[in-house]
């Protein structure tokens, strides 16, 4: 395994349709690991097919992306996307719908009557913009409108007059069956599972729903694919996934929420446009096309519509040079949804070959592992040995990630490179073909695992977690927390195990799933006291608290290090702008050492000022001899007060001790926040510890504190004192013995939230 420098990106300079439920990838990162691995106009794979950003970013790029998308959904996103319609095209094909008739009356009254509710400052009736309702409750709660003619507007309490309106509102027995045979006619051993899936629907969207797709058949191809954008988005909107008042959570399992909004189904379709418009948007149109058809040699998205498996076998005909793409994280609420989406879109046969996601309650990071290996092994070996590969992990957690990793290695590739950035829950992963022939070829006996048909699982032998493999682990982890420095949650240290080979094995020597409850099973053998290991704030879950070494390694805390480079680029690069520092860190702190964003950003606010063309320099107050010129004048204002006092004063490598019959009191100066590696020499001194620092340090002292639970600790006794709160003691005449300790606290550090975005 090589070292890795994590690549940062940017973030996403818009919102995409249904992206609470797609992963949340920075931009550029992929397209900076291509650079110099494939040139524009060569063929990428993207096997997953997972996140439509990607691919229209590869595409624009100048890649021939071909993506195997076996969701309905996130494909009909990919297509849309690919060419967005313009706000005046969808708002037409809005008003065409509105303008339609169901029964005597126009649609769009209509459906904006189901909503209405009586305004409570002028009592007109209004359509709401949304409903307030306790879970399993008979009536809403609680309405949120804006009144067309009063003004009023705001959340206001329910009235008898919306629990009559939303009772007569709800879908009927046939309303149901209509709309579920769109997706399972009668004699599919599938429909209960879509009748429980639309169960997440209040009854009055069920109805209004009902109604547009029943409407869909009867316009023309041009609005069409127009329409079923809207409804898409609507779809999502008007389920019951949606807590109040929380308003935008990522849900990954079908609940309700203890209280949630019901939003007016038609107001959804509105709001719809500016999410899918191309209005103003950079990139203009991406060339696509559908697989065996490509786009041209210039750039663009070809779109496989099914599985990898069934694509593997044409993939040694299209000369792909690497894979790029976002490790899938296994999300029940939006499979099932996006399986309803599709039928009522499109009719059975759109939903057919992704349906059986239906029938699955939930998914386990041992079937996902077994998922992800079944969908790599058909591919890998039908492509050059020479292709790399790279995966983005969002959101990720040991789950996601020790999947994919475990998958990758039994279907026979080789881990090149792993970086991580924890806090923000990123992780990139580079591999290459194994070249020791070892390939893990059980595809056959795990068809039923792969993440195209999400199927069941099968057990096979559980291997033991042997003292090799936990002494490998345990001697994984403890390097790495020495190399860190400091305390560390989980995920890392378990992506240090696994990086170790703590579960690797002989391909085809135990099955996928096995091999993750392997990985468990090492990790809470591995990290306990007995083995030398402390954990901070512990709870139930491998995933609570953070882990340290008991015996101290003596390593400078990676904090304090990120802290002095960030230093050391703004004295020797004045100007850089903050994208310029991230990489900078980036590079000089590699793999699972990457720094997170807060840290950067806190050491950047700590020393930085603005500089003219928006980037940063160091402040003038931390040129070095300025500093050394502080810490001379602060030190003899020390000695001088402690003597004033009636103490005896001692220096000595750059402290000052006061000294009497009743003990001591150690200070320690310091420019900088970099405690952790001031603690290794001063923790065993005697007598009462404080530290003179700088105010523009106290932010930065603070914010490694509340990350460093250890740290924390050690520290609990300690005083820090600002060089301007010296100052101000060493002039006050009315300081002494007796109110000395009550004094060096009247100015204690505060801690303000990093305001600094990286980008």
């Amino acid at each position: 395994v090589t070292e890795m420098a994590f690549i940062p990106g940017a973030p996403p300079t818009e919102t995409l349709p249904l992206d609470r439920f797609l992963p949340p990838v920075p931009s550029g990162s992929a397209l900076h690991w291509l650079d110099d691995r494939a040139a524009p106009g060569s063929w990428v794979l993207d096997p997953f097919g997972a996140s439509p950003r990607l691919a229209l970013e590869l595409a624009r790029a100048g890649y021939r992306t071909l993506i195997a998308a076996n969701n309905p959904v996130t494909r009909f996103i990919v297509e849309t996307l690919a060419n967005r319609p313009s706000a005046p095209e969808l708002t037409t094909a809005l008003a065409h719908l509105a303008s339609s008739r169901t029964g005597d009356e126009r649609l769009e009254p209509h459906l904006l009557g189901l909503y209405h509710t009586p305004c409570s400052e002028c009592g007109s009736l209004l359509s709401a913009e949304e409903f307030l309702w306790e879970r399993e409750a008979e009536a809403p709660f609680a309405r949120i409108y804006r009144c067309p003619h009063c003004g009023d507007e705001g959340e206001h309490p329910a009235t008898p007059f919306d629990a009559d309106l939303a009772k007569k509102s709800a879908a009927t027995k046939l309303n149901y069956a209509r709309i579920l045979e769109r997706v399972a006619g009668l004699g599919d051993p599938d429909r209960k599972y879509a009748e429980e899936a639309i169960q997440y629907y209040p009854p009055r969207a069920v109805y209004a729903l009902g109604i547009l797709v029943n409407k869909l058949e009867t316009f023309p191809p041009e609005d069409l694919r127009l329409l079923s954008a809207l409804y898409l988005t609507a779809f999502d909107r008007t389920n019951t996934l949606w807590p109040y008042p929380v308003p935008r959570p990522r849900p990954r399992q079908l609940t309700v929420p203890p209280r949630f909004r019901e939003y007016n189904v038609f107001k959804a379709l509105e709001n719809a446009i500016p999410i899918w418009a191309g209005d103003d948007r950079p990139g203009g149109v991406v060339p696509l096309a559908h697989f065996p058809d490509l786009p041209p040699e210039s750039g663009g998205i070809c779109v496989f519509q099914g599985a990898v498996r069934d694509l593997a076998e044409k993939l040694p005909d299209m000369d792909i040079r690497a894979v790029v793409t976002v490790l899938p994280r296994p999300n029940q609420a939006f499979w099932k949804l996006s399986a309803l989406w599709a039928g009522w879109l499109g009719g059975r046969e759109a939903v057919r070959p992704f349906k059986p996601v239906l029938r699955r309650q939930r998914y386990d990071w041992r079937w996902h592992t077994s998922a992800l290996h079944a969908a790599l092994a058909h591919f890998v070996p039908r492509l050059d040995i020479s292709v790399p590969y790279f995966a983005l992990c969002a959101e990720a957690e040991t789950g996601l990630l020790g999947a994919g990793l475990i998958a990758a290695e039994g279907a026979g590739l080789a881990l090149r490179g792993l970086a991580l950035r924890t806090e923000a829950e990123i992780g990139q992963v580079e591999w290459l073909r194994r070249t020791d022939g070892g390939q893990n070829t059980r595809t056959g006996e795990r068809e039923e695992h792969t993440l195209d048909d999400h199927g069941g699982s099968r057990e096979g032998r559980h291997p033991d977690a042997g003292p090799d493999s936990a002494s490998i682990a345990v001697a994984a982890a403890a390097s790495y927390l020495a190399a860190r420095g400091e305390p560390a949650p989980i995920l890392p240290i378990a992506a240090a195990v696994l990086q170790a080979g703590a579960v690797s094995h002989p391909p085809g020597d135990s099955a996928p799933a096995d091999d993750y409850a392997k990985l468990t099973e090492i990790l809470e053998t591995a990290l306990t006291y007995r083995t030398g290991f402390l954990r901070y704030n512990a709870g139930k879950e491998l995933e609570v608290g953070t882990w340290w070494l008991r015996d101290e390694p003596g390593t400078v805390p990676l904090g304090d290090r990120v802290e002095a480079l960030v230093r050391e680029h703004l004295q020797a690069h004045p100007g850089s702008p903050l994208p310029e520092i991230d990489r900078a860190l980036c590079a000089a702190f590699t793999g699972l050492l990457t720094p997170d964003h807060d840290l950067v950003a806190a050491c950047v606010e700590s020393y930085g000022v603005p500089a003219a063309g928006g980037g940063w320099q160091l402040r003038s107050e931390d040129d070095p001899v300025s500093r050394k010129n502080d810490v001379r004048h602060n030190r003899g204002r020390l000695i001088q007060l402690g003597e004033t006092l009636g103490f005896d004063v001692l220096t000595e490598d750059g402290t000052v001790r006061w000294v009497d019959a009743d003990g001591i009191y150690l200070f320690h100066f310091t420019t900088t926040a970099e405690i952790g590696t001031l603690l290794q020499t001063a923790l065993k001194a005697p007598g009462r510890k404080l530290v003179v620092l700088p105010g523009s340090r106290a932010n930065l002292v603070l914010f490694k504190r509340r990350r460093d639970p250890r740290l924390d600790f050690l520290l609990k006794d300690w005083v820090f004192l600002k060089f301007r709160h010296l100052r101000a003691l060493s002039a006050n005449p009315l300081i002494d013995r007796a109110n000395l300790d009550a004094q060096f606290l009247t100015d204690e550090l505060t801690y303000e939230s990093p305001q600094l975005k990286l980008f």
